[in-house]
């Protein structure tokens, strides 16, 4: 029972921090308010939370993930659509308050950290799965490096957010793609080598 409880409080927390959030941004937002409107206790709040941009970075990941796992069988269509989600969500106010985030978490090695770990981590783990299924399926090269890919597919995306030097909608999105496309696709029709004990083999 106490931990039905907790849990609740627990979903109490990120659902007042996620409206605070999305109403004020990730700056103005305070534990004092998360917690008055929540009904506990700040003691509550750091007993989960070490700090006040752990739980701002939790609730960002929750208020700006608009990514479902119903991507398309083709590596081509799943990545297209996980890019035109990213970048159609860059474009609202979820938007916004990922940049203001970056903003503050520039001058706080603190929040930087919690940023990368809670927020970028998940989203970048999202964006390599196709990935990682077309090498494995032999659609995408063998010899790509996952990091690598994402950086070239999504950095523009992520720039666009934070420059706001040019809109990243669902043309230029397909554009970019179609740039990068044939540099990731495997244009070896020859059977996958895979290396055994006894050596190299032909994979069935």
């Amino acid at each position: 029972m106490a931990r039905t409880r907790d849990e609740a409080a627990r979903r109490r927390v990120l659902d007042s921090a996620r409206n605070l959030v999305y109403e004020r941004g990730p700056r103005a937002a305070t534990v004092d308010e998360i917690a008055a409107s929540a009904g506990v206790g700040k003691q509550t709040i750091y007993r989960w939370w070490p700090t006040k941009s752990a739980v701002i970075m939790d609730a960002l990941a929750e208020l700006t993930d608009p990514e479902q796992d119903d991507l398309p069988t083709s590596t081509y269509e799943a990545i297209r659509l996980q890019m035109r989600r990213v970048a159609r969500m860059f474009a609202s106010r979820q938007g916004q308050l990922i940049k203001e985030a970056i903003a503050d978490a520039l001058g706080d090695p603190s929040m930087a950290d919690d940023f990368r770990r809670r927020f970028f981590a998940h989203r970048r783990a999202r964006g390599a799965k196709p990935i990682a299924s077309g090498i494995a399926s032999g659609e995408l090269r063998q010899d790509l490096n996952i990091d690598d890919v994402l950086d070239v597919l999504y950095g523009p995306i992520w720039l666009s957010l934070i420059i706001g030097h040019r809109p990243m909608g669902p043309r230029a999105v397909d554009r970019l793609l179609v740039v990068v496309w044939p540099g990731l696709v495997n244009h070896d029709p020859s059977p996958l080598r895979v290396t055994s004990i006894s050596g190299p083999t032909t994979s069935p």
